[in-house]
């Protein structure tokens, strides 16, 4: 009985949080709607355009895995905790727009997804464009569960780890076009190829689960953080590249994955290379755990240290508080 009490407790406690981080989301739609030069309900219903569907789903996603960044950890004030997922929830609604223009930019740069997306429904554009807001959802959900030692630092730290994780998306971008053998942004661009776009947007989301891992309860300290980032990704971008080795040897023997993809168009070899980029990503973050690598000499000390009156600070932000 007591465990089901303190359960209903801690999920009414938690409605608030999760009332704003909800209407956040919703702004977010709404903000997204605003800045774009088409109506999201014309290419939804009217225009039944699938492309963008996919595109959006992607964006709500990421958007909501960004904010849930802002959710970690709360057990203060409830005045304290609504203001962390507020500041937290605006900064990733903003961020999480300017990913879309750095992925039309820098890394679909060679031509415009809003053209590819409205006037031709290019489907492969839409799933590239979903798995970067999907892998920029994942970077900012890690730099969310981070440490600061003041508002103005916290704002600061964020802008910083996320300019450093959309270069690691754009270097990884640039990583997959040199181990394809065909022209990636070619065959998305004229041929429409949704294969070629899957196994894209699964490399980049791929890419943002691996960075999550590296950045996640981040503090200010940029020398050490963006150190361990660098490290990790670049380890993490190589495993993705015998991940689609791995895609092309063990799971279609038969014929290599450049042809399925290029050529064929099979959606179901772009699926699998995807499948194997994420696979590898879920697996690297959970065995590396950086933060418990780079810490685990303070734990004991940290945990001792805290005082009976304080039992909600997690352990996570107690070590974090010692670096």
């Amino acid at each position: 009985m007591e465990t089901i009490i303190l359960t209903l407790d801690k999920i009414v406690t938690s409605m608030p949080q999760f009332g704003i981080a909800f209407l956040l989301l919703l702004l977010g739609k709404v903000f997204y709607d605003r800045t774009t030069s088409y109506q999201f309900n014309d290419e939804l219903t009217t225009k039944d355009n699938p492309a963008f569907g996919v595109c959006l789903a992607g964006y709500l996603i990421g958007l909501s895995l960004a904010m849930s960044g802002a959710l970690f950890g709360t057990g203060w004030s409830l005045k304290e905790n609504l203001l962390t997922v507020l500041v937290g929830g605006l900064a990733a609604l903003l961020l999480m727009r300017l990913s879309v223009f750095i992925n039309d930019k820098l890394i679909l740069y060679k031509f415009s997804i809003d053209k590819e997306m409205i006037q031709d429904r290019n489907l492969g554009t839409g799933f590239v464009v979903a798995g970067s807001c999907l892998a920029t959802g994942f970077m900012l959900n890690g730099v969310l569960t981070g440490e600061s030692s003041s508002f103005l630092l916290g704002i600061r730290d964020i802008a910083v780890y996320f300019v450093f994780g959309q270069l690691v998306l754009v270097v990884g971008g640039l990583v997959f076009q040199a181990i394809t053998k065909y022209d990636l942004y070619k065959i998305i661009e004229q041929d429409n190829n949704i294969p070629a776009g899957i196994s894209f947007g699964g490399f980049l989301t791929a890419l943002g689960i691996i960075v999550r891992a590296s950045l996640a309860g981040a503090t200010s300290n940029f020398a050490e953080e963006l150190t361990i980032m660098v490290i990790i990704s670049a380890v993490g971008l190589s495993l993705l590249v015998i991940a689609r080795v791995i895609a092309d040897k063990v799971f279609l023997p038969a014929s290599p994955l450049s042809k399925e993809v290029a050529v064929d168009k099979n959606s179901a070899a772009g699926a699998i290379a995807a499948a194997c980029f994420i696979c590898i990503a879920v697996l690297l973050s959970s065995a590396i755990r950086p933060n418990e690598m780079v810490y685990e000499s303070t734990v004991e000390e940290s945990v001792m240290e805290i005082p009976i009156e304080n039992e909600q600070v997690t352990i996570g932000k107690a070590v974090k508080g010692e670096k």
